[in-house]
């Protein structure tokens, strides 16, 4: 999500440190012979020597006590190599506890332990999928001359997609929006200049190609079956810094923003993805992916009071994207559901100042002549509180509300006529 560029995980990902814990035997540590007890030599005996054969006897009992010690060693290493340890391995405190966990009914089975960094494999693996398919995009604008102004050489960076390997580039309508020169550099490095097929400035969308064939295009995902809370990947050029990869979640889905275009007016993006996946200035028109390094989304927004990430970025969905792009490549007018009222949204304290008799709603501030709404009966002054039975809370859930229509198709409309409620059936048009 992003203005002229990440940019989006929150934050920083660092691997942490891997390897095997040490075991060793506290109880004889160094591995060194015990020392034998010291004996003064003032309590020494001198060896005595009896007559009448007795020493016969005693060789006997040093001969049997030298075999049982032997035998006690022999069963020492014996045993646990019957039980396939290495007697070294045993001496030295180097054998392997294995546990075990039993359930009822069921055979014991060796416990895994899982590595701290296993879970990093995820997020690797998604980024060599999905980088080779990701481009950096300059743009570059002629100065502008007048009598009042003049203008330098304009500049700017952002992203771009890969969306299909003959050429075709999915970005952002406000990166490339008014550039008379595109540069596109892949992730090998190459750069290749590139021109502008088409932009759809409502739905921020543009494509742009380059001479080029065999290009890796990204999978593309589906953004209709996205949970709150699923991971996320973020790739772009956050402020120049080419093919870097953020992480996070889905923090939200369906939100509606209005934000500035190049011609100064509010465009309403509808049905935006919003992730804490850190997005900065240059991310715009990268990819959003999901955990299979699919396409989700195209990064094109931030919320932020410092100009950088605080962890709410907006991506348009690739259901969206790709519709668009299509019609675009095609050569094919992007269509724009429309009823024709134009509006404004109300609050508690809009509400309480002029008596309205609801808190919410899109207030009617104008209604197009000739327009599918007035067609209706809708009059200025009336208040929108419900498209097709879901709550309108605002002129954004309305226009969403619209969008997500086709063309030909009809929109239950519930608003509020002074105190009366009412609702109608309005056709959707194509908008001018």
């Amino acid at each position: 999500m992003d203005e002229n560029q990440e940019p989006g995980q929150h934050p920083g990902w660092s691997a942490p440190l891997g390897g095997s814990p040490g075991y060793y035997d506290a109880r004889n540590a160094g591995g060194a012979p015990l020392p034998q007890q010291y004996v003064p030599p003032s309590a020494r005996r001198a060896p005595t020597r009896r007559a009448g054969g007795r020493g016969g006897w005693g060789r006997t009992v040093v001969a049997a006590a030298v075999a049982g010690i032997v035998g006690a060693l022999m069963i020492l290493l014996a045993m646990p190599a019957v039980f396939g340890v290495n007697p070294y391995d045993l001496v030295r405190g180097k054998v392997k506890r294995v546990v075990t966990v039993e359930k009822p009914g069921a055979i014991k089975q060796a416990s895994s332990v899982v590595s701290p960094v296993q879970g990093a494999s995820d997020i690797t693996s998604i980024a060599r999928a999905v980088t080779p398919s990701i481009v950096n995009i300059d743009v570059r604008s002629e100065p502008q001359e007048s009598p009042f102004f003049s203008t330098g050489v304009q500049e700017g960076t952002g992203s771009g997609v890969i969306y299909k390997s003959d050429g075709y580039i999915i970005t952002n309508n406000h990166v490339v929006a008014g550039a008379q020169d595109i540069t596109v550099t892949l992730a090998s490095g190459q750069e290749l200049k590139a021109s502008e097929v088409g932009a759809d400035p409502e739905n921020d969308i543009a494509v742009i190609k380059v001479d080029r064939t065999g290009l890796p295009a990204i999978t593309a995902g589906d953004s209709d079956n996205l949970q709150v809370g699923q991971l996320v990947v973020a790739v772009g050029s956050p402020l120049g810094f080419e093919q870097t990869v953020t992480a996070g979640i889905i923090s939200a889905l369906h939100r509606n923003l209005s934000a500035d275009s190049q011609s100064g007016q509010a465009t309403v993006l509808t049905d935006l993805i919003q992730t804490d996946a850190p997005i900065n200035p240059g991310n715009s028109g990268g990819a959003l992916c999901d955990s299979n390094a699919r396409l989700i989304g195209i990064n094109t927004l931030i919320a932020s009071q410092s100009g950088g990430s605080e962890g709410i970025g907006f991506a348009i969905p690739i259901d969206t994207a790709e519709k668009v792009a299509d019609d675009l490549i095609a050569g094919r007018s992007v269509s724009h559901p429309y009823i024709g009222i134009q509006g404004q949204t109300v609050s508690a304290e809009i509400a309480s100042r002029y008596g309205l008799p609801v808190t919410e709603g899109a207030y009617v501030a104008q209604v197009v002549t000739g327009s599918p709404a007035e067609k209706a009966g809708i009059k200025t002054d009336d208040i929108v509180v419900a498209a097709d039975g879901k709550p309108v809370k605002s002129v954004d859930d309305l226009i969403a509300a619209v969008r997500k229509k086709k063309v030909g198709d009809r929109i239950s409309i519930t608003f509020y006529e002074g105190d009366s409620k009412k609702t109608v059936d309005v056709s959707v048009e194509e908008g001018s």
